[in-house]
Order: structure tokens, then sequence, then C-alpha cells
């Protein structure tokens, strides 16, 4: 009786398709990323220059009854966000004990070191863009340089801060009240927030929620089941902990969410308020406290060209920040989906390389100066005591 085995080029193929899917869909913002206009995350795929366009809706009157049509119609508005897609690229070197076996182990072993490189240099660059701001037609980067961002973005000074601020003070909110903000001076608007009133809270999340539905452009909200509409915080450590401890959010989960081991106060998992899901993301911190030294660690902090969320609230207290997201807030432009590759055999045959590399650029989008598919929310989140 012969046995069937599978082909070494089926282990590999299928191998590589699994790949590609956990590149887009794991991970903590993979439930959020999509190809349609209803995604938080709009993906887009070309291998060269993308362009993910917008078409705004009309606001003329038009005419009613008889009146004359010809003449009074009103132009398109259009704009276009544009995103370019470049290569990265990781490596390891496996010796002749690894090489001997066969090829699809050799993937195997390289496999989880790899992936996870390629899927934490996704989530840490979604998190640089939710941060970015727009200023004159530029793209910066909250904090941090070239290669920790979108392709070519550099660090914003305090003046573009400024600049973003100041065209998109109807989506930015300090603290607790929209009247902590100072027009065109972020610095300033950032010294409001304090510790006692301006931590992360149900009412707080409210408000956002106003602002979104009256912000122009309105923050679209993601439509679940055609008819459903959400919106999404995703909010750092520090922020969901004052929030989940919240008397108010604390008697909601009590009284209004499912008894037992799967309610919140006993997960720590997501918070639900007035249509918002609250999604913790832990690396958000990161990008305000130095930790271990990576390329994303401090860059909204000490690292920062322009305001640091470490010590720029009152009392030169720290600053959490959270992205109060509808649909189509980031844009991710896929160029090349990730796949791993082998190199040709090196130091006479003893060694042989695995790599995994992918091409894409992922941005905050943009429309005429304005972000356009979120609010960003700077509030007190002291680090623990």
């Amino acid at each position: 009786m012969a046995g069937t085995s599978t082909a070494v080029a089926n282990v590999v193929t299928n191998f590589q398709a699994k790949v590609r899917r956990e590149y887009v869909r794991e991970g903590k913002f993979g439930p959020y990323i999509g190809a349609t206009e209803n995604a938080i995350i709009q993906t887009n795929k070309d291998l060269k220059k993308i362009s993910i366009p917008l078409v705004g809706k009309l606001k003329g009157g038009g005419v009613i009854g008889s009146g004359t049509l010809r003449g009074n119609e009103e132009a398109l508005s259009n704009y276009a966000a544009t995103l370019q897609p470049t290569h990265y690229r990781h490596g390891v070197l496996v010796d002749n004990e690894e090489n001997e076996k066969p090829q699809f182990d050799l993937f195997s072993e390289a496999r989880p070191a790899l992936m996870n490189w390629m899927m934490e240099k996704k989530r840490d660059q979604i998190i640089q863009a939710l941060g970015a701001v727009e200023a004159s037609g530029t793209y910066y980067n909250y904090g941090g340089g070239v290669g920790t961002g979108a392709t070519g973005a550099t660090a914003a000074s305090a003046g573009n801060l400024d600049t973003w601020q100041a065209a998109n003070s109807d989506r930015i909110l300090y603290g607790a009240a929209i009247v902590n903000l100072t027009s065109g001076n972020h610095t300033t608007s950032l010294g409001t927030v304090d510790t006692t009133t301006d931590r992360l809270s149900p009412s707080m999340i409210s408000l956002m929620k106003r602002m979104a539905e009256n912000a122009n452009p309105l923050i679209r909200p993601v439509m679940v089941k055609n008819d459903e509409p959400w919106y999404v915080l995703f909010v750092g450590s520090y922020s969901f902990r004052d929030l989940s401890q919240n008397s108010t959010m604390t008697q909601a989960n009590r009284e209004a969410r499912q008894r037992g081991m799967d309610n919140p106060l006993f997960t720590g998992e997501d918070l639900i308020w007035d249509g918002v899901i609250i999604k913790k993301i832990p690396d958000i911190d990161k990008f305000t406290d130095s930790s271990s030294g990576g390329a994303y660690d401090g860059i909204w902090g000490a690292g920062a060209s322009g305001d640091s969320l470490a010590n720029t609230g009152d009392n030169t207290s720290r600053v959490g920040i959270g992205f109060f997201c509808g649909a189509q807030a980031v844009g991710f432009g896929i160029g090349k989906m990730a796949q791993f590759d082998r190199a040709k055999e090196d130091d006479y045959g003893f060694q042989q390389g695995v790599a995994v590399t992918a091409k894409h650029d992922i941005k905050k989008l943009f429309y005429n100066g304005k972000q356009h598919g979120m609010l960003t929310s700077f509030h007190s989140a002291p680090r623990d005591a």
C-alpha cells in the first residue's frame, strides 16, 4: 500500500498564502482593515503610487419648480490622498543543520520571528499614521524620523503642529472641554490638560461622538449590518485604565453588560459606550514613553521634534492620546503582499538565508488639509506611581 505525501511545492504555496492573510488581517487592528470605504483602515493595491480619492458631497441648493438649472450646476469637489509603497525586509541566516532539512521545515523554523517582525512593523506604522499631521500640504510624523512612519515622512515641528491644529480644530479635543483649544497654538492647548478633570471618561467619549457628528466634513461612522453606526476609539493602557475605573463606566458594565467572567470588569477587554467601541492598544504608550530603545519608543515624548506628550500637560503632566475613528481614517497602500524568500547558498554551502519582504505605505488620510476619518483626543494619562 502506497501512502500519500504532500509535495514540497504545495506546502510552501499554502504557507505563503497564510502569511499573506496574516499580514493584512492579524493583530489588534486586523478587524478594522478592509478594502471598502466602510473600513477604518482602507486598503488599496498597486505596485507603484496609490491614490485614494474622495468625492465631496454637494452643498448647493439646486433649483425648485420651473427654475432654470442650466447655469446653476455645482462643481463636483474631489480630492486625492496619495501613498507611495516601499519595501520593508528582514532576514535570518540558517546554518547547515537546518539546511539539511526539507524546504518547508526551513520556512517553518524562520516564520515565527520574521512574521512577528513584519506584523509589529505594520502595527507600529498604523499607530504612527494615526498620530500624523499635515501642514501646508506636507505630511509629517508627530515625532520620529524617516523610516518610522509613511514613506519619506519626517518629524513635525511645533509650528507644523500648530498649523495642523488650526486646520482641524473641529476634530481635536483637549481634555474634557472644547474651549480648552486655543486655535493655532498646540502648546498652550496641551497645557490646559490637568490630571483631575481631564482623564478619559464616558462624558468625554460622548462629546467626541457629538463632535464627529457635527464636524465639517463629518466623520462617518462604520456601518455594521448595513444600518448600525459605530465608532472606534483606540487608546493606550493608561487611558484605558482611567476609563475602566471611572464610576460611570463600572456601573454600566455592572448593570448593563452580561454577568459572569466575560464581563469587561473581569476580562479587561473592549469597553462600549454610546455607540463607541473603546479598544486598548498597549503599544500606543511606547510612542510616548521610552522603554527598550526601539525605533518607536519615546518619539512622541522626549524624542518629539514638536510638543512632547510626556510632560506638556498642566504642571508638566503626561498627556495621553486617543484616536476616535470612523470610516477611512487611514490608508494602507499595498504594493506587494508579505512573502518569504530563500537566499542562494553562501559560505561554501553551509548557510542559507530566509527573508520576509513586503511593500506598503500606511498614512492618515488628509483631504484639503483635514484629517478625514478621525478625531484626536488629548487627555491626561499619568503613568502608574
